[in-house]
């Protein structure tokens, strides 16, 4: 991606997330607008950039919530790499197979944070945290983030988001 887009969608991605994505809240559940923006990114680059947005946007996100520097950092730096290597090797950015992949990237990422926080803290309910709130999370984030694959690339935002180097590879 040019790096100009770059600087934008890092200073907006965490304000959008938190404010215009609150209305379209379905029982309290939001899908998760930076996972969508490192799996976009994945898509349309190499894993080793998607990986390092990965990190810059779950860096940005622990500052913003105060909470462990580092740990979304280093899971969604994992969903771009993984991004990435679909993007390269299987998936077609307007494929519907995108609400799969992103789901399951979701509920990875919610299940290793769990995982996390039950080793710190003991005492997770984590079962009723799956069908409660990481499932449907899951699917609403892939369901949104094929939404928004579909937009762009009907738009044709696709091609003002790559670099010329990376159009002409593809």
């Amino acid at each position: 991606m040019k790096p100009r887009v770059y600087l934008i969608v890092l200073l907006l991605v965490i304000p959008f997330q938190a404010r215009l994505l609150s209305p379209l809240s379905v029982a309290g559940i939001t899908p998760d607008l930076c996972l969508i923006v490192v799996y976009v990114i994945g898509l349309l680059t190499s894993p080793r950039e998607a990986a390092f947005a990965g990190i810059v946007v779950g860096l940005l996100q622990d500052i913003n919530a105060a909470s462990y520097l580092g740990l979304m950092g280093f899971t969604q730096g994992l969903a771009g790499l993984f991004a990435g290597f679909l993007g390269k090797r299987v998936l077609n950015v307007s494929s519907l197979s995108n609400i799969a992949f992103l789901a399951a990237f979701s509920l990875m990422e919610s299940v290793f944070l769990a995982v996390f926080i039950e080793i710190l803290y003991g005492s997770v309910p984590f079962f009723s945290m799956v069908f409660g709130n990481m499932l449907p999370r899951a699917f609403y984030t892939g369901l949104f983030g094929v939404v928004l694959l579909q937009l762009i690339t009907k738009k044709g935002v696709i091609t003002m988001l790559t670099r010329r180097t990376l159009q002409r590879e593809a």
